[in-house]
C-alpha cells in the first residue's frame, strides 16, 4: 500500500517533518515509482528503528545474552562438580592413569600364572584337576579386571570445591 508523507505521519503517530527527517537519514525510502510510500516496509523499519534507540543500539541486549551465558556456564560446572563429589564423575586424566596401573598389574598377573601353576601341576594326570587349577587361577586374575574404587580413580581425593568463580578474561 503506497502512503503519502502525511498518511505515513499519521500511521506512525509522529509528524511530517519526523518522517522527512527520518528518511533524510536513510530511514525510509520512496515506493518503487517514485511516489510515496511503502507501507508494508516503513512499519517494520521504523518499529526495528524505535527497539534501537530503546536499547542502545543494542548493547544492553547483548550484556543480558551474556549474563545468560555465563549463568548456564556456572550451572553447568555446578553439576560436574557435584557429580564428581558423588563420585559418579572422574577426571580423564585420573582414569587414564587408573586403568594403565591396572592393566599393568594384570599383565604382570598372567604372566606370572604359568611358574605359579606349574609346581601344583607337577606329577598331576587328572585332566579335571588341572582345569580346575587352571579356572581358579584365571579366575583369580580375571577377578582384578571387575575391582572399581572411585577413591583411588581420584587421586587427589582432598579436592577443594570452594565457590570460587573464574575471573572474567577480558
Amino acid at each position: 500500500m503506497i502512503v503519502n508523507q502525511k498518511q505515513l505521519a499519521n500511521m506512525l503517530g509522529i509528524t511530517d517533518r519526523r518522517v522527512r527527517q527520518l528518511r533524510e537519514e536513510g530511514l525510509f525510502n520512496f515506493a518503487e515509482n517514485g511516489r510515496g510510500y511503502c507501507l508494508e516496509k516503513c512499519i517494520p523499519e521504523y518499529i526495528d528503528f524505535k527497539i534501537k534507540a530503546e536499547v542502545g543500539t543494542g548493547t544492553l541486549v547483548i550484556k543480558e545474552k551474556e549474563q545468560a551465558e555465563h549463568e548456564r556456564i556456572k550451572k553447568k560446572i555446578s553439576k560436574l562438580k557435584l557429580r564428581k563429589l558423588k563420585k559418579e564423575l572422574h577426571e580423564a586424566t585420573d582414569v587414564e592413569f587408573f586403568l594403565s596401573e591396572m592393566l599393568i598389574n594384570f599383565k604382570n598377573r598372567l604372566m606370572s600364572i604359568p611358574s605359579k601353576i606349574a609346581i601344583q601341576m607337577v606329577g598331576e594326570e587328572d585332566i579335571n584337576k588341572i582345569t580346575e587349577i587352571l579356572n581358579y587361577e584365571m579366575l583369580e586374575t580375571l577377578e582384578e579386571l571387575s575391582e572399581y574404587d572411585p577413591d583411588v580413580i581420584n587421586n587427589d581425593n582432598n579436592m577443594d570445591y570452594d565457590d570460587e568463580e573464574p575471573e572474567d578474561e577480558e
